[in-house]
């Protein structure tokens, strides 16, 4: 018989082992479970990437062909044709006509600078007509005679109207890149042409990718890598073995990576077999290989009486922990983490600094573009900022759209010229899925001890200094105790301008005149807004107007600016001088589906005609939302409102949608204008605006003329109408008057 002693330890024995093997079980599938995790946050990751890298494809050849159809429709190469003489004798003449030709080729390479590298015109049997190389119009002999050998050639004289072929790619002759072509078929007065450009490869490149991410594009054909973002890259084997499978799209692993991919076959229009895939380092291809299950237990079984409460008790703690310390979406310390942080670098004296960071105008992007879209740009904003900046700073998420980066070590003056390099970064434009969003930020900057010797002092001295960045349109502003403005004063200053859009003699508009450059005469005035504070003065539009745009306040000073504009364009017509007004519109008027109602009630009830209401756009208000804001402008068209679109040439739109806005005029930034005298790049891209607004059927206005010789070049090259200090300031309206009546003649009125 077994004694009790016995059976007690029996008892202990089985107790020990079953005990022993559910520990053994819970860690074996927590490697296990932990291991899944891993892998499948990896290839979520590397899903991120390749739909990225697919989506810039997608959205090149769209605005390949795109912007393919805009050059076959340009009249230019029509009035070529139909001009009289061989295309031999037309070129050696040179002159007027072949300047036209070369500035709708030179347009695409000033465009889109280091992407677009050469443009050419070439006739049916293979004769070159023009060619543009990096802007510069090639000379009529170093022209070609045997253009009709190329690969794209016939194939793009077999297309239909509209079509674009795209030819494989190679290696340029004249700017020894790697390129891809794209060619369209000219048709005009019995004659046949081909407008061609090219496409550098490395303007495909992705930039680095945080986790050692890689993206590739692989030519389906010899599995040979022609782009990639670790620059050098010719060959992998890893991705040649994915490629010759045959496979369209999935996830494997070979040699030790692990590879998401999927083919973009080549079409009729498209020589292009390509494939795109996302890559790293697989998980699972370390320590674990080997290790069977059984021997994981073995070594478990011996620690784990040791270990196992330990280890547990430290993963929950982490767990706790990073919950609590690290924002859920970016995956970057909170407010909380960098807090303590913070503390931690300004014990004992030394020096750090915090740079706090606004994504300006972010609700706009959940508002038109949706939250997933919007998480998706912080998540992309989190791994710019991380990569920027240095190795031993800290980047966190603050806020809804607010970032800081501690930066220990660094005094106030490092810290202003990191930040910038840090806006830089955010600069460039974002590609979110399907969709190319831009941002502006403001940043500030405090520096410790001299800022604040705590942590709390110094992030809200950063904080402070964002927002009198924001206000004042800086860019950047360091903590200066002077202007410490803080929440309530801005809270005040919003209240200010809620009372002063009720008011009469604290919102006001100056104008500046607009003038015809053929005549000399004024063809219109632009209506400018300014503030008279009861107690601070005058304030400048740049220190109110972004506040307000930031706040549901825009609304009510549109519709108040448009009243005094149209009452006073109203009281110039009944004086006998009918004089168009101009007013600038804010992005949330053209979200606005009933703005376009607001407006024409407007004019009924003050009585002005209809054509002496000019209504001005930007290009990144219409790239807000272009289906929204096309709609308003048709209904604002349709109604006989004139259209302007302002500051062209610092925007991002499409030239698909720019052929498509129901515009009548074209106003030229005065970044370029003003230095179109002295740098050649300038002049060029303002003689290229002016073809391309003629081209399209509008009125050129150039902004920011200082001066006569500014002016006389831009009647040379026919500009329309001028506007800038050289002719008037902006003035109230009874100086304007005044200005008016010392004129030698009248203004027109523009139907």
């Amino acid at each position: 018989m077994i004694s009790r002693s016995g059976l007690a330890r029996y008892a202990r024995t089985v107790a020990f082992l079953l005990g022993l093997l559910v520990l053994i079980f819970s860690v074996v599938t927590s490697v296990l479970g932990t291991r899944s995790r891993q892998i499948a946050d990896q290839d979520h990751a590397l899903a991120l990437t390749l739909q990225q890298q697919v989506a810039a494809l997608d959205n090149y050849f769209e605005r390949a062909r795109a912007i393919d159809a805009v050059l076959a429709d340009n009249p230019v190469f029509t009035d070529f044709y139909r001009a009289p003489g061989t295309d031999q004798e037309k070129i050696a003449a040179g002159g007027p006509l072949l300047d036209r030709v070369n500035d709708a080729l030179a347009y695409l390479t000033q465009l889109f600078p280091g992407r677009v590298g050469e443009a050419c015109f070439i006739d049916g049997s293979g004769a070159e007509i023009a060619r543009v190389v990096n802007g510069v119009p090639a000379a009529p002999a170093d022209l070609s005679q045997d253009e009709d050998d190329n690969a794209f050639f016939a194939p793009t004289l077999a297309l239909g109207a509209g079509e674009v072929y795209q030819a494989k790619e190679y290696e340029s002759p004249d700017t020894h890149n790697a390129v891809i072509s794209n060619s369209t078929a000219v048709r005009a007065a019995g004659h046949t042409g081909i407008v061609h450009y090219e496409i550098a490869l490395d303007s495909f490149r992705m930039t680095a990718t945080p986790g050692r991410i890689a993206a590739s594009i692989v030519d389906a054909g010899s599995a040979r890598v022609i782009v990639d973002t670790r620059a050098g890259t010719a060959d992998d084997p890893a991705v040649s073995t994915v490629v010759r499978s045959g496979r369209d799209h999935g996830v494997t692993t070979v040699d030790g990576r692990r590879i998401a991919f999927q083919r973009i076959a080549a079409t009729e229009g498209n020589a292009n077999d390509w494939y795109v895939a996302a890559h790293a380092p697989a998980f699972g291809a370390g320590w674990t290989r080997g290790l069977s299950v059984g021997s994981l237990a073995l070594l478990l079984g011996a620690l784990l009486t040791l270990l196992v409460s330990g280890v547990s008790w430290s993963l929950h703690l982490r767990a706790v922990r990073r919950a609590a310390a690290y924002d859920s979406l970016t995956g970057l310390p909170n407010r909380t983490l960098l807090t303590e942080r913070v503390g931690a670098a300004l014990r004992g004296g030394r020096d750090a600094s915090v740079v706090f960071i606004d994504l300006r105008g972010f609700k706009e992007v959940n508002d038109v573009v949706g939250y997933h879209h919007g998480d998706l740009l912080l998540t992309d904003v989190a791994g710019r900022l991380v990569q920027a900046a240095p190795p031993d700073a800290t980047v966190a998420r603050v806020g809804a759209d607010d970032f800081a980066v501690l930066l220990p070590g660094y005094r106030p003056a490092a810290a202003e010229d990191l930040a910038r390099t840090l806006q830089t970064a955010l600069h460039h434009t974002f590609l979110i899925k399907d969709i190319t969003l831009d941002v502006e930020t403001a940043a500030g900057v405090a520096g410790g001890p001299v800022h604040g010797d705590d942590p709390e002092t110094l992030l809200r001295h950063a904080e402070t200094a964002m927002h009198l960045a924001a206000a004042d349109a800086t860019g950047v502003q360091q903590y200066d105790p002077a202007h410490d403005t803080n929440a309530a004063h801005r809270l005040e200053l919003l209240g200010d301008l809620r009372r002063a859009i009720g008011a009469d003699d604290q919102i006001i508009l100056h104008y500046q005149p607009k003038i015809d450059l053929v005549t000399g005469r004024p063809a219109g005035v632009e209506a400018l807004v300014r503030w008279n504070h009861p107690v601070k003065g005058r304030m400048a539009p740049d220190t109110f107007i972004p506040m307000a745009e930031s706040t549901s306040l825009i609304r009510p000073l549109t519709d108040h600016v448009l009243q005094i504009a149209a009452r006073q364009a109203r009281q110039w017509q009944q004086g006998g001088t009918p004089i168009p007004v101009a007013v600038n519109l804010s992005t949330r008027c053209l979200l606005d589906p009933h703005f376009a109602d607001h407006v024409f009630d407007l004019l009924q009830r003050t009585g002005l005609p209809v054509e002496l209401l000019e209504l001005e756009v930007t290009e990144s208000m219409v790239m807000a939302d272009p289906d929204r804001a096309l709609a308003v402008l048709r209904a604002l068209h349709d109604g006989g409102i004139r259209l302007s679109v302002d500051d062209f040439g610092t925007g991002h739109s499409s030239m698909t949608y720019l052929q498509r806005l129901p515009v009548q005029e074209l106003k030229i930034d005065r970044s370029f204008v003003q230095q179109m005298t002295d740098v050649d790049g300038d002049a060029v891209l303002v003689r290229t605006a002016i073809t391309l607004g003629h081209n399209l059927g509008l009125s050129v206005v150039a902004e920011g003329i200082e001066d006569e010789e500014t002016a006389a070049a831009l009647r040379e090259l026919g500009c329309d109408i001028a506007q800038g200090y050289h002719f008037a300031r902006p003035m109230p309206a009874d100086e304007f008057d005044r200005w008016l009546a010392g004129t030698a003649v009248q203004p027109p009125v523009r139907c």
